[in-house]
């Protein structure tokens, strides 16, 4: 009977330990990111230049869009039904609160989507940029840059707070 028990309702500190959804978008909107990134370095250099629906670009901004969705969620939930815990801990900009690395990631989020009319613009007006960083590319970079930085704060922020839950609810448990 105490087995059933102990399956049916999870200590705090384990259901603090699941992953969160919003995180686990995250981390795939930056898996997405690094795969087309390094697909597209190899497509340029194996098969030369190309147009910008490509399967590499588009798992590039793919990453992008999840990156934006999953931060401009947690800015949403944290500021309209955030815990009096969650919003202690979240960052105030232009009246929603959210967690430091969602800031990071949606200011990447949208700096990468942001870039791809002028990478566009940059080719016609320019040629391609085969040998150097165009400035929308830099653009590009800062953001997807931006994205892997908030991912990382998110993640260690989700990862210190599950462990001291546990740290607490580990010493208020009694000896037996």
């Amino acid at each position: 009977m105490e087995s059933v028990a102990r399956i049916a309702v999870q200590p705090r500190a384990e259901r603090a330990a699941a992953l969160p959804w919003s995180l686990g978008l995250l981390l795939l909107g930056s898996t997405s990111i690094v795969v087309g990134l390094l697909w597209d370095i190899s497509w340029h250099m194996s098969i030369g230049r190309d147009t910008f629906w490509t399967p590499a670009h588009m798992a590039i901004y793919l990453g992008g869009v999840l990156a934006g969705i999953s931060g401009g969620w947690l800015a949403l939930k944290t500021t309209f039904r955030g815990t009096p815990e969650e919003r202690g801990v979240a960052v105030r900009f232009w009246g929603f609160r959210a967690p430091l690395g969602a800031w990071v990631a949606i200011w990447g989020a949208l700096a990468m989507v942001t870039s791809p009319p002028f990478v566009v613009w940059w080719h016609n007006a320019y040629g391609l940029d085969v040998k150097i960083i165009s400035p929308s590319h830099s653009v590009l970079a800062v953001g997807m840059i931006g994205i892997q930085i908030g991912t990382m704060l998110l993640a260690l922020a989700w990862q210190n707070r599950a462990s001291a839950l546990e740290n607490r609810e580990n010493q208020a448990r009694p000896l037996e």
